[in-house]
């Protein structure tokens, strides 16, 4: 139904098949300690056991828009958006949820920047099954760093349910909806290398991601050659240095797990090395990637980026 009026905020969450876990992420967008809000859930093709939980939740802020058929996670996020009201749109997915201060905090933020075409991200809790929760990014962009640079160095992400913009901008850049996957990468990487996009990132941790182990994926499930193929694609908005990350980051480990051919490594190192332009120690963790399992290949990250210690500062006012 929604509120009478406008409200300031419209959060989208898309879900399918999911009915406990979206009503986790909606309870918490609802129980925000800023109230002027809507909750636009669209449930991506038929799922008559979340219908049926959802229309239990009494909240005249939530509107739930049942698709006939399934388009897709993007699209069904994009056709939130357009079903939006308010002034600003806050997407969080149906397996995440919100902390109570995570819309108000934002909020004030952009309001405070006075600045137009504004996208507000912030830290994130990442929660694993039987693990302390670790706060993520591992750090923030250091003064005038590229974009692509930060968000492609190690563990240095952030991710979908920490987005907060203005619904123009997101009505003018929607997610793709051709991608199967890194669709939110693609996003964040296209938004960013707009001049006119102002990014404001809170330094704490406004939300909470269940990390892969707890979740499947279809990024996680990707290949190496669809990995390659979208860095191809958008090679054109990265440096030099942050296509050489990419590949070390989601091409190179994946082809060790894939048992590709020496060929095929090969072929990723050119990318890596030539198209690229890497550091010594990219190079020490692609060639200590190719010959190391799964588990030692995180230990090598973890020695190279983790224990490395630098001064960070948030991009935008």
């Amino acid at each position: 139904m929604g509120l009478l009026q406008n409200p300031k905020v419209s959060v989208v969450i898309p879900t399918r098949n999911r009915p406990d876990l979206v009503r986790r992420a909606i309870l918490s967008a609802l129980n925000q300690s800023f109230a002027d809000i809507e909750v636009i859930v669209v449930i991506d093709g038929p799922d008559p056991v979340s219908s049926k939980l959802l229309a239990e939740i009494e909240d005249l802020r939530l509107l739930i828009v049942e698709l006939e058929e399934s388009v897709g996670g993007a699209e069904a996020r994009n056709l939130g958006g357009r079903r939006a009201r308010g002034q600003w749109i806050a997407l969080l997915d149906d397996d995440d949820e919100w902390l109570p201060e995570k819309i108000a905090t934002q909020l004030a933020a952009a309001e405070q920047s006075g600045k137009r075409r504004t996208l507000v991200t912030s830290k994130y809790l990442e929660r694993r099954t039987g693990k302390v929760d670790m706060i993520r990014p591992r750090r923030l962009p250091r003064k005038n760093e590229r974009i692509s640079d930060y968000m492609f160095d190690y563990l240095c992400y952030f991710q979908t349910s920490t987005f907060f913009c203005e619904r123009k901008l997101f009505l003018d850049r929607p997610f793709r909806s051709d991608l199967k996957s890194f669709q939110d990468i693609d996003w964040f990487l296209h938004l960013n290398s707009d001049p006119t996009v102002n990014l404001i990132i809170v330094p704490e941790p406004l939300s909470i991601y269940y990390a892969p182990e707890v979740r499947a994926g279809i990024t996680r499930n990707l290949g190496w050659e669809a990995r390659l193929k979208w860095g191809k694609d958008n090679r054109s908005l990265m440096s030099r240095r942050a296509y050489s990350r990419f590949i070390v980051g989601s091409c190179v480990g994946r082809a060790v797990q894939d048992g590709c051919s020496l060929s095929v490594f090969r072929q990723l190192f050119y990318e890596f090395a030539v198209v690229g332009s890497p550091t010594p120690r990219l190079l020490a963790i692609f060639l200590g990637m190719c010959v190391v399992n799964t588990k030692l290949r995180r230990l090598i990250r973890d020695k190279f980026f983790l224990s490395a210690s630098s001064q960070s500062v948030g991009i935008g006012s």
